[in-house]
């Protein structure tokens, strides 16, 4: 573990003299901690010259994202132990129109740090998770929204990116034929941006695919039915590429989009402050 911590400290500072000081020992022990992890792996994993990080080789870049889970599952574990248990249930509503991956995994960090309290999730279009918001069927939505000039609607804001034109390798449009589209249900926010967008630029276009799931979708851009709006950090997950403009046709720019955390409102007990202020810390 401690040749991690130093691994990891040198990796994020590019500074063996930094990560002494944020770990509280001599650079001499750093370096003996990297070489150390270095000899039982038998790969060199930073790149140095007299002393000075260059940074990391190909091999301490593979091993950097699995070092960090494995320091952040250390802290969880303790952390479980050192903080109060808390019990009580909590209902969230995650977005279905992104990929959630790592959005579950937050889910299941807070269900393994609070193991007596009672988690239910359920997935949908950001749309109809307010609508359930609103009847109080759950606790939390954690939705998706465009950035707007209109004023901030409630909520948590806890990322923010751009949305772009996203294509899938290879694809071509036929200018004798309106630009196919893949979009996603009616219900989503995505789709009638893009159609406004096209409409703006007199781009004549037509529903290709329609897809009720965010894998449905990638897959059909990726597949070159058509090209679709997908937040920038979903494309290189999907193998997508990135439209400014489509045969000679410049594509009007999108509004950004937010991922944001609502919460019901009169309802608070433990638990759900807990799961509230523990994901927002973990996604900000």
């Amino acid at each position: 573990m401690e040749q991690i911590r130093a691994f990891v400290s040198v990796a994020e500072r590019q500074s063996f003299t930094g990560a002494a000081r944020s770990q509280m020992r001599t650079q001499t022990a750093i370096t003996r901690q990297i070489r150390s992890a270095e000899d039982i792996l038998g790969v060199r994993l930073v790149l140095r010259t007299r002393g000075h990080v260059e940074g990391l080789t190909e091999a301490g870049t593979r091993l950097l994202p699995f070092a960090r889970k494995i320091l952040a599952t250390v802290e969880d574990a303790w952390s479980s132990l050192e903080r109060p248990s808390v019990r009580g249930k909590i209902r969230i509503g995650i977005m279905d129109d992104i990929d959630v991956t790592w959005l579950l995994r937050i889910v299941t960090r807070f269900k393994a740090m609070h193991p007596d309290c009672d988690v239910s999730a359920v997935s949908d279009f950001s749309v109809h998770l307010e609508r359930r918001l609103e009847r109080r069927d759950i606790d939390v939505a954690i939705i998706k929204r465009l950035v707007t000039d209109a004023s901030p609607a409630p909520g948590i804001t806890v990322r923010r990116e751009p949305l772009v034109w996203a294509a899938g390798p290879g694809f071509r449009w036929d200018h004798d034929r309106p630009l196919p589209l893949v979009v996603f249900h009616e219900s989503c926010i995505y789709r009638q941006h893009v159609l406004t967008r096209l409409d703006e630029q007199k781009i004549p276009h037509r529903i290709a695919y329609e897809g009720l799931s965010y894998a449905h979708v990638r897959s059909a851009v990726f597949a070159g039915i058509g090209i679709s709006a997908l937040a920038e950090s979903q494309l290189e997950v999907g193998g997508l590429q990135r439209l400014g403009n489509i045969g000679g046709v410049a594509l009007k720019a999108l509004d950004p989009v937010e991922i944001v955390m609502c919460v019901v409102s009169g309802r608070e007990h433990p638990a759900l402050s807990a799961f509230i202020r523990e994901t927002a810390n973990h996604m900000l």
